[in-house]
This record gives C-alpha cells, structure tokens and sequence, in this order.
C-alpha cells in the first residue's frame, strides 16, 4: 500500500499499514486484508462477539484464529486469557486491516429479538455504505461480475460471478445482508426510491466513487423463500478506455466486416448473446469508432458508462412513455445520425430500429437469442414482416457472442496428462485431430498470477454475419437452415468452428469450450445422426 487511504472508508496510513506488514513478517504470517484470504466457512464466535466490539480493534472466528488491528497490543494477550477461561484453545494472530475487522464485526452482529423489521434498519447508514462499498472494490480487484447477495431467514450467502462461475465469498448474518440491500437501494442509486421492499421486485442503477474510480452497478432483487436476493452486476469499473474488438476476442476478419458496417449511413447491427455474454461491452466498442461529426444517441436502461461523445438517454421501464420505444422515436426528431438501443425488448422497440434504419439512420442494439442466423426468427417472433427485413436498407451486420474462459498460461498442463479429460479424449482426437490434442491445454490446479483459479480471463467466441444479397433471400424466406448452409461454403465460422480455433491454440480448455458452445464429437457435427 503506497498511499494514504481515505479514513472515511475506514482505511488506513502508510504508517499504521507498514506496522501491520512489520508485525506479519516477524510472524510469518501475512497481513489479512480481504474476506477472500479466509475460509469463507470460518464465521465469527459468538460468544466473544461482544467483548470483540467493546475492544473495536479483534475479532475472534470459530476455528480460533485472532485478527486484529492492533496484534501487539494488551487486548490480543487479554483475549488468549478469556478464550482459555471458556475452554476454548487459541489460535494463530493475524495482523488485520480496520476495515476488514469493522466488516467482520457487523457480519456477525445478531438483532435483538423484536426489534427486527424485514427491510428496514436501526444502524446507522454511513458504516454500511462503508461496508457496501468494502465488498464493491473486493469484487473489482478479483474482476468479478456479478456479486450475489442471498439473504434468508438465518444468513446471508455472498457469492461472486468470476469468469462466468459463481463461488461463495462469505456468510454473514442476515441482518449485514439485508442493511446492506437496503442501504444500495435508499441511499446509493441514481434514483433512490423511497424505501427498500423485499417483498417485491426492484431494479436500479448505482454509481460509487471508491478510490478515484467510477464504477457503475445494476441492481436487482427478487423476493424468495425465507428471504430474498439481490444482485449487483459490475458495469463500469472505472477503465479509462473501452477495450477494442481485437481485445475482446473477435478475429480480424470478424473485426473488418464490423467496422465496414460501421462506415454505413444507414442500417442496422445487432449484437446477441445470452444475458451475462458481454453484448454492452461490444456496443461500448462499436460507439468508439463513430466518427466525431456524427451525432450519437444511446438509448440505456441504466446508463452503463459515460461516453462523453454520446448523449446517453436513460429510459424507465416502469412508465409507458419513457421506455425503449418511445425513448427511440423521441431521439428520431433530434437529428441523429446513430442511434444506439440499448435493447430490443418487445414489438415497438423492434418497430423503431426498423424504422430509424429505413429512414437514413445507422442503428445499434442488442437482442437475446443464441445463433446469429436465429436474430431472423427472433425478429419475426416480434412482429416485423420477413420482406421487410430482407430489404437492403434495414439488416446490415448479424453479430451473436458468448464467453469462454482462458486457462491461465502459467499453471495450465498439457490436455494429454489431465485426468478429468482421459474419458473425452476419443472424441476429441476424432473431431480435432491428434496433432490438436497433444498441443492442447487444460486448466491446471490454479497459481497466484490466476487467483487459483486456473482461468486468466475470458475472451468472445462469436458468429458475425455480413448481411449480403443471397442472405436477404434466405432472410425473406425465413429459411435459416439453408441459410446457414450457404454462409459455411464461403468459409463463414460458427460457434464451433471458432471454439475449436481457440482450443488448436492453447486458449481455451475443451471441456470449457463444451460449457458453451455445446459437446465436440462426431454425432453433433454429423449431418445425419446415426441412431443406435
């Protein structure tokens, strides 16, 4: 730690950090910082919860181990003797952060019985903001995607979205969990409502400021069993730039039909994706090659990252005229001449893209299906007519993603030597080829560099077609089939094509791959299945 953290976030100075790091290295031990360097099953000991926040600077856990911010003081030599007068053995002192001491402490408080009321909080808001915004930047450092609040009638269950899988972070008490969601909802997003209700279903956007960075959150909860849940997806997490195609994954080819539809004065290009498959990051990308003479309206629900090019239109789901569609038409009377919507929800909004890109307006926005060729089908699911999106003016580029993890290069072992891949490695030698799999890399027992994760990230596995005039014949038709058909004899790469690409060069792990682009053997690559 080189700086002098803010105090208002219960962090520390230079001085006080370094005693810390003194007190660690006599011991050999290292300073405890983060949740994440304990046993998420590890809670803290109730009976000593008490006399731990009397003292405000320990914290005792149930296998044992002290924590404090003070670990040379009288007050750890006091708690040995007390944990000996319970019958309970000491354990190991670990040197830990004030604030990592202040989150445990309210992790583990209990309300008192009939003072607790679902939703609402008799502690002050100013800590658990503070601890709100402990578990934000925790979660930016490990480039995490989405954190998982779970509360129910007895704790609360903290998980973390990290390269598309979830792990448990921490279990806290309930009463943590449930000041926590209430503080981001009243206190923190754009348009704080009046009052948190667990009882029904909420969403909203929230910016924090933590250590000079903008990040940017979407809230959303839903009432459950016992309980409720609330998730925080990590928006903006304050990056300077937004990362270009070539860094998300795409291919150069792939990279080159985008930004030749990107040059248009009129047409539309959408991206799918399942939810979570980074389609708005591809969107940020795309805005980033508009042309500074143009004028960029981006239609958002919420509004994701600042663009300063942009005039960014947060739309309202809940009221009729501020939503997608009316949002869209509004921005058609403000001369644009891109037009980015965030999402293409239902009829009307697919309405207006048509409508802006047959009257002279390039147009951006998302959808969710699961094969670029399947945006036709999902198009004429919506009400819009099959001759009207062959026409030349309206389709223009078809993008569809997903998103694969990378093994971590440094601790990853040869696919040929992983016992969990032996059963799978017949089929893969038939569709891969021998030469493949013995190049191959699988995820390895995890190192520091990966967290111990053995992933370093994830890249976009994507279909991108170019809308030319056979595929409009096709779109006309709706004849997706021969559609596809047509684009793989002009050497057009599929979701399998392209995982397999990753596998050949030692990106991706097979099985991985599998997760998301479906199985790789013989019996689904074939065109006729051989029936047993």
């Amino acid at each position: 730690m080189s700086d002098v953290r803010n105090p208002e976030l219960g962090e520390i100075s230079k001085d006080q950090m370094s005693l810390l790091e003194q007190y660690a290295a006599a011991t050999r031990t290292k300073v405890v910082t983060s949740q994440s360097d304990l046993d998420n099953r590890d809670r803290v000991l109730d009976e000593m919860l008490f006399w731990c926040k009397e003292q405000n600077n320990i914290v005792i856990l149930k296998s044992g181990s002290i924590l404090s911010s003070e670990p040379a003081s009288r007050a750890v030599q006091n708690c040995k003797s007390l944990l000996l007068s319970k019958g309970i053995h000491p354990g190991q002192v670990f040197a830990a952060t004030p604030s990592l001491i202040s989150l445990l402490l309210a992790s583990g408080q209990k309300e008192d019985i009939g003072k607790k009321q679902k939703g609402e909080s008799s502690v002050s808001f100013s800590e658990q903001q503070r601890h709100l915004r402990d578990l934000v930047y925790e979660a930016v450092l490990q480039g995490v995607s989405d954190i998982h609040i779970q509360v129910r009638n007895n704790y609360s269950k903290i998980r973390m979205r990290q390269h598309g899988e979830l792990y448990l972070y921490a279990e806290w008490a309930e009463k943590l969990g449930r000041e926590l969601a209430s503080v981001a909802f009243n206190k923190e997003t754009d348009h704080a409502t009046s009052h948190f209700n667990p009882l029904v279903p909420q969403d909203a956007s929230m910016p924090l400021n933590i250590h000079g960075k903008e990040i940017r959150l979407r809230l959303a909860s839903v009432p459950a069993h016992g309980g409720f849940d609330m998730v925080m997806r990590i928006l903006a997490a304050g990056e300077t730039r937004s990362k270009t195609l070539e860094e998300l994954g795409y291919t150069k080819n792939q990279v080159d039909i985008i930004k030749m539809a990107m040059k248009l004065p009129f047409g539309a290009i959408i991206v799918a994706g399942p939810t979570g498959s980074g389609k708005t990051t591809t969107l940020a990308s795309c805005m980033e090659m508009v042309e500074p003479v143009q004028k960029l309206y981006s239609i958002e629900d919420p509004v994701e990252k600042v663009v300063e090019a942009a005039t960014q239109v947060p739309v309202n789901t809940e009221k009729e005229d501020r939503g997608f569609a009316s949002m869209g038409r509004a921005s058609l009377r403000m001369d644009p001449d891109v037009i980015i919507l965030g999402e293409m929800r239902d009829e009307d909004t697919a309405h207006v893209m048509v409508r802006a890109s047959i009257t002279g307006h390039l147009v951006l926005t998302t959808l969710h299906t699961n094969r670029a060729t399947a945006i036709i089908t999902r198009l004429v699911d919506m009400g819009i007519s099959p001759v009207l999106l062959g026409d030349s003016s309206v389709l223009r580029c078809l993008i569809c993603q997903r998103l694969i993890p990378k093994v971590c290069k440094k601790c990853a072992i040869p696919l040929r030597s992983s016992p969990k891949h032996q059963a799978f490695i017949p089929d893969w030698d038939a569709v891969l080829g021998t030469e493949t799999v013995d190049s191959a890399l699988a995820r390895g027992p995890g190192c520091v560099d990966c967290n111990r994760t053995g992933v370093s990230g994830r890249t976009v596995v994507a279909e991108v077609i170019w809308v030319d005039e056979n595929g409009r014949q096709f779109i006309q038709k709706c004849d997706t089939l021969n559609w596809e058909k047509y684009l793989k004899e002009n050497n057009w790469i599929d979701f399998h094509g392209r995982a397999i690409q990753l596998i050949k060069d030692g990106t991706c792990d097979p099985l991985d791959a599998e997760k998301v682009v479906g199985p790789i053997n013989v019996s689904t690559n074939a065109n006729v299945y051989k029936y047993q």
